[in-house]
């Protein structure tokens, strides 16, 4: 259960292992699906969340300022299971290399007035976005029905002042079994990705290269096609990507890396590949292959969707686009491989990236320097990739060699929270963005200052809120036992003051923004925590049980009255007995050894135990399983194997790093987490029926009672135990 904001949240350090000494901070939290991040010149980050906000940070304080709201067509909370714009939203951001002196931004975003996305530059004015000075650099016309997605959108400029932006294939992947969308069938065109990522004329599932100009952008030599081109665009650097998540160029050598999120495919079969996620390199503009190939370009056969029979044969050497909707060049450039690919399973040419769930990322390239103040690697790896993994949730570096090939290639990071983006300020500081713990309506997104371990690490803090006036800052430590300096801090909309110092502080005038503890230790390390004076952002249900009581009993009926809900239909009451031990404990949980487990084997990338990610929450699982007395070979099985359609389309991909022994035990602790509980749905006015007394409980609890809908924050209500 997401934590109250007034209950304070800690900002610990050192949360990643690693197997690099690092020192580690987090200076920003609450991030609501933080998409992108870039640097400024002065070391204030601006960050981009899904639903269209924009955000200035000034890390060495933890001010967190909202400079704008762009309107965005993206998928919201109060419609969070629409088939519609999936994965749009404000995607992408990136600085002008005058900013400075022109204060300008670039974004990328879906637009609300028109079905395409839209690149633009914005200025900002007195700290904020001035609307009205949107310049609309380039529109590409795009699909949002039918759980079309993959729109990528990763903004960066070169050294050489051109800016690239990557854009995905636009194409719904969950009807194609997992192997190549090239249904060509007569309205199957959001399946089929011939269309866009395979098409020589068309702006999706490629990486855009231009060179912005007042008016609009030029286009610079070397991109793929040359303008007059028939039949193509001459904005492609790179096509045939199918998800680009992530850009990053070296600054040296302008090499272009990206991480291409890759299909479904558990294993191959007669219609393609195993599907495989690729870290790509371009050096030069190129073909990298999708829809026609995947990973170290291993071909896809052309498929006749309407009889299931392969037509013709992929050449990767000289591929061709039979579409029916392509407008462009019927014959292709040349497919060139990924740099590193990997599938679910173990991968025999790049064993360090483990098995799992997948969602490859790219960059920075690391050189070493010896007059900048942090070089988070040694000279021995100047001219390093450092790629990363959004569901396996760790970093590697990846030694290059002087013809920019892979010499080396070792663990970086470990233990991260969905790894979003990443980026080295110019004191050689690495900034993490992190996701958040879901796949959407994420409220714990941050961003983790990362530097090299000098024997120094960052101390703890926490804010405690202990009158209705009065703040302590507790839980301080320094790993070091060194004294700590504490300043208050308190930001509203572009303002941040401090307005105190030491460990305790009263406000009497302060009922809006943010309130922060920053705790400094002699050597400079610091951490930041927070507490916010915001509502809460969805409007919160009302639950009312008949007879007001005080107390309640194993097997009885309660009767209930649920209002204010958006959606009745999405009514959901739950019981749940929690021991004398644990009136407070929050919601289910696991124990420590499990969740140390599950966080090992990246479940928790797809699940949360009582929310809804991308997969059912473990809670919902247990429910509907804790009757059946070959769950535990069903879902075993599942695990083994993974699999769509038992929670909905979007796939499971298969835990093959999960032991027997492991699934065992995570599948007993998820059966397990709905003891003592019952369930009654889809009515805002029933009767709950409390569960009988498991074997295990201890008299003197006390009954949760628990009503949520979507759209609508939860109602709790606690009742003695009779």
């Amino acid at each position: 259960m997401q934590k109250n904001l007034s209950h304070g949240i800690v900002a610990a350090c050192c949360i990643a292992l690693s197997t690099a000494a690092t020192s580690e901070t987090i200076v920003a939290s609450n991030l609501r699906d933080p998409m992108e991040i870039t640097i400024a010149p002065s070391g204030d980050l601006f960050v981009v969340e899904r639903e269209g906000r924009v955000l200035r940070v000034h890390p060495t304080t933890g001010a967190m300022f909202v400079i704008g709201t762009i309107p965005v067509t993206a998928l919201r909370i109060q419609e969070k299971s629409s088939n519609w714009a999936r994965e749009d939203g404000l995607l992408g951001i990136t600085i002008d290399p005058a900013f400075e002196t022109n204060q300008r931004l670039y974004l990328y975003y879906s637009a609300p007035d028109k079905m395409l996305n839209r690149l633009s530059r914005f200025t900002l004015n007195e700290g904020l976005i001035d609307l009205k000075s949107e310049k609309m650099i380039l529109e590409i016309p795009t699909d949002r029905r039918d759980k079309v997605c993959h729109q990528a959108g990763s903004l960066s400029f070169g050294t050489d002042g051109l800016l690239y932006l990557s854009t995905g294939d636009n194409t719904n992947p969950f009807e194609s079994g997992g192997v190549a969308p090239i249904d060509d069938r007569d309205g199957r065109d959001h399946c089929n990705a011939m269309r866009s990522a395979g098409n020589t004329n068309d702006l999706r599932g490629k990486v855009l290269r231009i060179k912005p100009t007042e008016k609009g952008y030029d286009i610079p030599a070397g991109n793929l096609f040359k303008p007059g081109t028939p039949k193509t665009r001459p904005e492609i650097f790179v096509m045939g990507c199918r998800n680009p998540f992530r850009l990053s160029l070296d600054p040296k050598t302008h090499t272009v890396y990206w991480g291409e999120v890759g299909p479904d495919a558990n294993s191959p079969n007669n219609k393609g590949p195993a599907g495989h996620d690729e870290v790509n390199q371009a050096k030069t503009a190129g073909n990298h292959g999708w829809p026609f190939c995947v990973g170290n370009n291993k071909p896809y056969p052309i498929v006749d969707f309407a009889t299931g029979k392969i037509t013709s044969t992929t050449d990767p050497a000289a591929p061709i686009n039979p579409g029916t909707h392509n407008t462009g060049l019927r014959e292709l450039p040349p497919a060139r491989s990924a740099l590193i690919w990997y599938p679910y399973a173990d991968s025999a040419e790049f064993p360090l990236v483990g098995k799992g769930g997948r969602n490859a990322m790219a960059g920075p390239v690391f050189y070493f320097d010896a007059k900048r103040k942090y070089n988070i690697f040694n000279k021995e790896d100047d001219h390093t990739l450092i790629t990363y993994d959004w569901m396996r949730n760790k970093a590697w570096k990846v030694k290059l060699d002087a013809q920019e090939n892979i010499s080396g290639m070792t663990v970086f990071l470990e233990g991260l929270q969905h790894p979003m983006d990443m980026e080295v300020a110019a004191d050689g500081t690495i900034y993490l963005l992190e996701y958040g713990s879901d796949w959407y309506f994420n409220t714990n997104g941050k961003i983790r200052r990362i530097l090299p371990d000098q024997g120094n690490q960052a101390p703890k803090i926490a804010i405690k809120k202990t009158s209705a006036t009065q703040f302590d800052a507790v839980d301080v430590s320094d790993p070091e036992k060194e004294a700590v300096t504490i300043k208050w801090y308190h930001s509203t909309n572009t303002t941040d003051k401090e307005i105190g110092k030491g460990a305790t502080i009263t406000i009497s005038d302060i009922t809006s923004g943010e309130l922060r503890a920053v705790a400094t230790d002699p050597k400079g390390s610091y951490s930041v925590a927070r507490f916010s004076f915001e509502a809460p952002a969805l409007p919160p249900l009302t639950i009312k049980l008949a007879g007001k009581p005080a107390s309640a009993s194993f097997g009885q009926t309660l009767n209930y009255e649920v209002s204010g809900a958006k959606d009745q239909k999405t009514i959901a009451v739950r019981a749940r007995y929690i021991p004398p031990t644990g009136h407070d404990a929050g919601g289910p949980a696991f124990s420590d050894d499990v969740t140390k487990l599950i966080t090992s084997r990246q479940c928790l990338a797809c699940h949360q135990i009582d929310t809804t990610s991308v997969g059912p929450r473990y809670f919902d699982v247990s429910m509907r399983y804790r009757s059946d007395s070959q769950a535990m070979e069903k879902l075993r099985s599942k695990l083994k194997t993974g699999g769509a359609g038992a929670w909905g389309e979007i796939p499971m991909p298969p835990q093959a790093a999960v032991s027997d022994q492991e699934a065992t035990t995570i599948i007993n602790a998820i059966l397990g987490l709905s003891a003592g509980s019952s369930e009654a749905k889809g009515s805002a006015k029933g009767q709950l029926i409390l569960p009988p007394a498991p074997a295990s409980a201890a008299p003197n609890g006390a009954w949760e009672i628990i009503a949520e809908a979507s759209g609508n924050a939860r109602a709790r209500i606690l009742i003695n135990e009779k």
